[in-house]
């Protein structure tokens, strides 16, 4: 039978992946752009590694989170993957927010 309360957990650990993905996609479009001329300043690389203090142990609560189906670890690891993500997304913002109005002054 299926549980619909550790499937929703389980869900939210895979946005919290999902975020993760889409900030190493900013990190690697920032490696792109410098390939192709359009540099990111020094101090722009500096900013980069930022968000992946949040993500590392977001995506490590996720992955345990997919290992355990006890209702009390479960309860703590969704909310910790998710929580974490999100301070993690809100960091990718402003360093590309950052990075974007260095590169169009």
């Amino acid at each position: 039978m299926v549980n619909p309360t550790l499937e929703m957990r389980r869900l939210a650990g895979k946005v919290a992946v999902l975020l993760a993905g889409v900030y190493v996609l900013v990190v690697f479009g920032a490696a792109v752009a410098t390939a192709s001329g359009d540099g990111v300043p020094w101090w722009g690389w500096l900013l980069l590694p930022l968000p992946a203090v949040p993500f590392v142990p977001s995506v490590t609560a996720a992955a345990r989170l997919h290992r355990t189906s006890d209702p009390e670890r479960t309860r703590a690891l969704w909310r910790r993957s998710l929580g974490f993500a999100g301070v993690g997304l809100v960091l990718v913002i402003v360093v590309a927010l950052v990075l974007n109005a260095a590169g169009g002054s």
